[in-house]
């Protein structure tokens, strides 16, 4: 019976430390959990010989950073997207996303982030938020006002792109915000998605909280979600879009989920609705 007790005991003891270990690398390193990025220079020969003839564009971040993106030149009179990559990968992998919108005379935009791809550093919540709002500035640079300005944010990215139109679009909108499989707060996603019981307002440092921006958000916004997402949990899009100010629309593709919006010809929505948006501000 001793034994018994003393094995149980032992066992007690090993998954109170797996557990206190586990909190504390949640805590100190959240790039082992968070993020999955790709770390390898983006392909743009592949792309354009993929029908996305974009060329690479270089720029710093405010602490001086050396920067990258992918960039095609809008038709006379209309937009550029920025599109905003979430937590994995690189740019490469989300090229197809922008041909048909740059088939229908958009410009895009697309930025790597440091720690992605082989741009170097450290992926926090304040270097991704840092290095989306060096993207728009490059383009202010180029001559784009906010009027001339999509932005585009997908998952992670979503908290990107709704910063920067927080940030940077009180005193002039900008032309559209869109955001793809959004969620209020990461830290809601781990609530819902992490099976175990966590002290997860100790442990959760980097929120990536939309909720507290997008009230004071005075762009056009469009959100689309997946019915059967479950990395992303479509209620919390929902949410997102239940507490965004006006003009606003909700897209739910029945079915879907976090990363097959593309399959479900998004792009169609996107392009209606980017098209009726133009109207309205005429």
């Amino acid at each position: 019976m001793s034994k018994v007790r003393n094995c149980l005991k032992r066992s007690a003891i090993a998954m109170a430390v797996i557990y206190v270990v586990f909190c504390a690398a949640v805590y100190f390193r959240p790039q082992l959990f968070f993020y999955n990025p790709v770390h390898r220079n983006s392909n743009l020969e592949v792309a354009r010989k993929n029908g996305y003839p974009a060329e690479q564009v270089e720029y710093a971040a405010a602490d001086g950073t050396k920067l990258l993106a992918w960039y095609t030149k809008p038709h006379t009179g209309r937009p550029v997207i920025v599109f905003m990559h979430g937590n994995s990968y690189n740019v490469e992998k989300f090229y197809h996303k922008m041909i048909p919108l740059m088939e229908a005379g958009y410009g895009t935009f697309m930025p790597e982030y440091r720690g992605f791809g082989n741009v170097p550093g450290v992926i926090t919540q304040q270097n991704l938020g840092t290095d989306a709002l060096a993207a728009v500035k490059y383009l202010h640079s180029l001559g784009y006002q906010n009027r001339d300005i999509v932005i585009y944010g997908m998952s992670l990215g979503s908290y990107m792109a709704t910063n920067t139109v927080y940030a940077l679009g009180r005193e002039e909108p900008f032309a559209a915000l869109i955001l793809e499989v959004p969620f209020d707060s990461l830290y809601n996603v781990v609530k819902m998605i992490v099976p175990v019981p966590l002290p997860f307002d100790l442990i959760v440092r980097d929120r990536y909280d939309n909720l507290d921006k997008i009230a004071d958000v005075r762009t056009p916004l469009l959100i689309m979600g997946g019915s059967e997402d479950t990395l992303v949990p479509v209620v919390l899009a929902q949410n997102l879009y239940k507490h965004a100010a006006e003009p606003k629309k909700m897209i739910i593709y029945e079915g879907a989920g976090h990363n097959d919006l593309y399959n479900y010809r998004n792009y169609k929505d996107i392009l209606n609705w980017l098209k009726d948006n133009e109207k309205a501000r005429r």
